[in-house]
């Protein structure tokens, strides 16, 4: 199965329990990812930290999280 993810830049991305964590963006927005939901660095990205999120994660009219839909990968799950 493939997921569509976004590279998220964020301010930081901390563990808050086994399953999850609390990410917060430069404006100061917040949500909660699965960890199951992101697939690690965006190498690519030199000025700060950023992460690649699958895009349903951060399209749910819940998830408050500041994010661009610019750049986009594939990852197999």
């Amino acid at each position: 199965m493939k997921v569509k993810c976004y590279s998220v830049r964020l301010e930081s991305l901390v563990s808050i329990s086994d399953k999850a964590f609390k990410a917060v963006a430069f404006d100061g927005s917040e949500a909660i990812i699965p960890k199951s939901m992101t697939f690690g660095f965006d190498n690519e990205v030199q000025k700060s930290d950023a992460y690649w999120i699958a895009a349903f994660i951060l399209d749910k009219s819940d998830c408050k999280l500041q994010f661009s839909r610019k750049k986009v990968m594939w990852f197999n799950k």
